[in-house]
């Protein structure tokens, strides 16, 4: 007999909470962790409201920084920006699971698939590549942009279902500059729109004109980046890192990783040893993947448009924003927070079409076991610095980086020896690596002092 799911918002919510509690209940025991030092710990930017406007002159994402302030000034210390991440991941979650409901809504007239949206929803709280956006607490730059990324669009949906203009014109756009006042990658949020249109049978130029204020308001956006001394230097240092060709093929192959990792999550990293391309000939199994996809994305916008719009939408997120503006990291998990629940909902809508709604509940069940299990078993590498960066450098053997901020946790811990074993590591894959040779030269001027 199938389990009786909820039939109402607060039901649904109600679900959420348990599923997310279940995951992330030993998500409250981490500790401040990798870049969380350089943008909170050691930022007077946000320990005070003082430091928080002063930086609004000089700095970026100033919303993401409002939420780090408002953290560090109630006084809850590490704990306090967890439940923070939490209750942004329960909230992203019904959002998602109110997008997922508009979906099936718009492209089924029958209720067969009325279970399928919590199911989204149920897979996007469990799914263990979203920890390094919840449980890594800056990953909130992400789950945060998400939250009223989402937010957005769902008041768009809602505003065109009833006809509110005040949704359309006004909360719309509004949820758009919040998105983009934390991270500057919600610049997609226009295309999204479109998409959205696309996929549930509308016509995307008729769908141009409720659309016009958020085109405006990217326009405006894109010439405050351009005219910030913050925005545009940044936007320098990355023009110089690499050529468009470059660019591409860097992007195909985090294409390709960011996929795998979503699909088989289970060698999770903070930091991937994900080497820089130059050109296409050494990422050609990943860019026959893409192709394939795209191939996939193009033959099923007639008969199975939910398939087309959860890879057009991952290609969207993924692909175009590192063109232009290219990173030295050319992939992390968190990017698929964004990404990856038009996956789950294409994958459910498959399985209640070719299986029954008990069969279909047995399959989502088992997946939500694994996926759950294996994210409180990521959230035990966040316990301490020590235990995330020997988890790492496991799964990056060969990266610099990795080994010196292991090397850095065994010294604040006093395990000398240990530290030293990594720093020479360090030396040994990259010789140029000055953080390596000065933490040795602090290591022996502590041994000399001892």
């Amino acid at each position: 007999m199938p389990a009786r799911l909820p039939e109402t918002h607060f039901g649904v919510l109600l679900w959420l909470m348990l599923a997310v509690s279940i995951c992330y209940a030993n998500a409250l025991n981490g500790t401040f962790q990798f870049d969380d030092y350089n943008v909170i710990v050691n930022n007077p930017s946000v320990h005070s409201w003082a430091g928080w406007a002063e930086g609004l002159s000089i700095g970026i994402r100033p919303l993401l920084k409002f939420s780090y302030t408002l953290n560090w000034t109630m006084g809850t210390g590490v704990i306090g920006f967890h439940l923070t991440n939490l209750l942004i991941h329960l909230t992203n979650a019904y959002l998602i699971y109110r997008l997922a409901q508009a979906f099936v809504q718009q492209q089924f007239q029958q209720d067969k698939l009325w279970q399928v949206p919590i199911f989204v929803a149920l897979l996007f709280a469990a799914h263990p590549i979203y920890t390094e956006a919840v449980t890594y607490i800056c990953g909130r730059s992400t789950s945060l942009m998400t939250l009223f990324y989402l937010a957005g669009l769902l008041a768009y949906i809602s505003g065109r279902t009833q006809q509110n203009s005040v949704k359309v014109y006004g909360l719309t756009p509004l949820l758009f500059v919040i998105a983009l006042g934390v991270k500057e990658t919600a610049v997609t949020f226009p295309l999204a729109l479109l998409l959205w249109e696309y996929a549930c049978g509308g016509k995307w130029k008729r769908a141009l004109t409720p659309q016009w204020p958020s085109w405006l308001v990217l326009i405006l956006g894109a010439l405050i980046f351009l005219f910030s001394d913050s925005y545009l230097s940044h936007m320098e240092r990355s023009a110089q890192l690499n050529s468009l060709q470059g660019n591409i093929a860097n992007q195909i192959a985090a294409f390709s990783y960011l996929m795998r990792q979503w699909a088989l999550p289970l060698w999770l990293n903070i930091d991937p040893d994900l080497l820089l391309q130059n050109d296409f000939s050494a990422i050609l199994l990943p860019l026959v993947f893409f192709l394939a996809l795209f191939v996939i994305m193009v033959a099923c916008w007639r008969e199975r448009p939910w398939i087309s719009f959860a890879l057009a939408w991952v290609m969207l997120q993924l692909i175009p924003l590192h063109l232009f503006l290219p990173r030295i990291d050319i992939a992390n998990d968190r990017q698929m927070y964004l990404v990856g629940w038009p996956l789950s909902l294409a994958l459910c809508i498959e399985l209640r079409l070719w299986t029954d709604g008990t069969r279909t509940q047995a399959c989502v069940a088992l997946l939500l076991l694994g996926l759950a299990s294996l994210t409180v078993l990521r959230n035990q590498d966040y316990a301490s610095e020590i235990r995330l960066w020997e988890d790492t450098a496991i799964k990056s053997p060969g990266k610099a980086r990795v080994h010196n901020n292991l090397g850095y946790a065994y010294m604040l811990a006093r395990r000398h020896d240990e530290a030293r074993r990594e720093f020479t590591t360090v030396l040994q894959l990259d010789p140029s690596f000055y953080k390596a040779r000065y933490n040795l030269y602090r290591l022996d001027d502590e041994a000399s002092l001892r």
